[in-house]
């Protein structure tokens, strides 16, 4: 199978499998745990799972480096974190008597869907990252991200649209939602399809017969990767200090309605896949650590911009919005490719569980220790000259802080071949082609490149 076959069933997987996973979560997934009546505190709970799995991948990684196998154990877990949501929905819809035993069911399978997802993403990142050259990574993700983005888009609208048609009819809400999760698993399934026509990484498995335990340091022996560890947890304390509640933030404070809400959603995610386009196209010929940096500077000052908008506001929080989509597409991007540049190949399972592990016990703790805090001040009025300044601003400028300072840690970790910001922008200023105008012209841009290395290599 040719390179370009590889690249295409790639993107297909992604696009199927993010339609799985946009139905499955986010706002879908919020509303089926209110149609179930569960409470403030189980919805956390629920938000939480997907950082809570990812101690799973460390004897994932673990067994991945004895065996070789990235592409069995992708596959294998993918199935079974998509056809869990059968069981999901059976759980649901089945009475069970007591409202208590129902929620419990329904959190458990939903912990045992997601323990798969991990598990098959850190085979899966690895797998992938072996079959696509480093020169053309940024420019591969990009793409690929940008083409899920897209995909994910499509079915917020179509069956968000289907269920606020439901809505209001007897039993509308069940069976929208059964509907919405059935094809949730069929888009899971087409995904497989496509994932199992890429050939499995040619890496020869590690032979060593030494204990699980000391497979679990082999990270944090690199200073490197240990500062880039340190810097993972914070960032992602301090970015999921907030994130959780800016929607609360909109809806209660400054009195969006859901409508707009929803607009600005679909604003910032066109300002992602645009994002995704340009951010790829530039990593690749600057790195990665210069671009996070840049777009990291953005990212620490959206929170203290929130604080500024005030009800009725249209064009800042649109403006924000772009802006902070635009340049979030490029921290996402950088951030998984600068992981695998800075990861050895013979133990790169074990350093991306690490990275994962570490980064989503900062998720976690970050809104837990937000809430908290919010929960104490609820009744806390503060004033400011003639501002008044609610507790969740308050969060807003502490996660801006936070952000500040892990942003100063990530000055510590080094990338081959990384230029400064300065030199980055000197050199994006002699590239031409750059332009967003330019618009999807650069989607098969990374099949133009493998084909054409392949010609030169034929013709060595």
């Amino acid at each position: 199978m040719t390179a370009r076959k590889e690249f295409k069933n790639s993107f297909y997987d992604g696009m199927f499998a993010n339609m799985f996973a946009t139905l499955t979560g986010g706002v879908f997934l919020t509303g089926f745990a209110l149609y179930l009546g569960m409470n403030e505190f189980t919805i956390g709970l629920l938000a939480s799972i997907p950082f809570m799995v990812t101690v799973f991948q460390l004897p994932t990684s673990y067994f991945i480096r004895k065996s070789g196998k990235t592409k069995r154990v992708a596959y294998f877990a993918a199935a079974l974190a998509r056809l869990t949501w059968v069981a999901i929905l059976i759980g649901a819809l089945v009475p069970m008597g007591r409202t208590s035993i129902n929620h419990f069911v329904i959190l458990s399978l939903i912990f045992v869907s997601h323990t798969f997802v991990s598990i098959s993403y850190v085979a899966w990142l690895s797998w992938t990252s072996d079959l696509v050259p480093d020169g053309i990574r940024g420019r591969f993700f990009g793409t690929r991200n940008m083409l899920c983005g897209a995909a994910g888009m499509i079915v917020i609208i179509v069956y968000g649209n289907l269920l606020d048609m439901l809505k209001p009819h007897p039993h509308g809400l069940p069976f929208g939602f059964a509907i919405t999760f059935i094809s949730a698993v069929l888009f899971g399934m087409v995904s497989l399809r496509y994932l199992n026509r890429i050939p499995e990484a040619q890496v020869n498995p590690v032979i060593d017969n030494g204990p699980f335990y000391r497979h679990l340091s082999l990270p944090l022996k690199e200073a490197n990767f240990r500062r880039f560890l340190l810097f993972a947890f914070l960032w992602s304390f301090s970015v999921y200090f907030a994130s959780p509640f800016f929607t609360l933030y909109f809806l209660r404070d400054l009195g969006f309605s859901y409508g707009f809400v929803a607009v600005l959603a679909m604003i910032s995610s066109f300002a992602d896949l645009m994002g995704m386009q340009l951010w790829g196209k530039i990593s690749d010929r600057v790195k990665n650590k210069a671009v996070i940096r840049l777009a990291g500077w953005v990212a620490v000052f959206l929170p203290l911009a929130w604080t500024i908008v005030r009800p009725g506001s249209l064009l800042m929080p649109i403006l924000l919005h772009v802006v902070g989509g635009g340049f979030w597409a490029g921290i996402n991007l950088c951030m998984n490719n600068l992981l695998l540049r800075i990861s050895p190949q013979e133990n790169r399972t074990m350093f991306l569980s690490a990275y994962n592990i570490t980064g989503g016990l900062g998720a976690a703790t970050g809104p837990i220790l937000a809430g908290l805090a919010v929960k104490s001040a609820t009744n806390l009025s503060l004033q400011f000259f003639s501002w008044t300044v609610f507790p969740l601003q308050v969060i807003f400028v502490t996660s801006t802080l936070f952000r500040l300072l892990s942003l100063q840690l990530f000055k510590y970790v080094h990338e081959p071949e990384e230029v400064t910001v300065g030199q980055m922008v000197r050199i994006l200023r002699s590239i031409r082609g750059l332009n967003m105008a330019n618009g999807f012209n650069y989607l098969l841009h990374p099949f133009l490149e493998i084909s054409r290395n392949e010609s030169e290599s034929e013709g060595r």
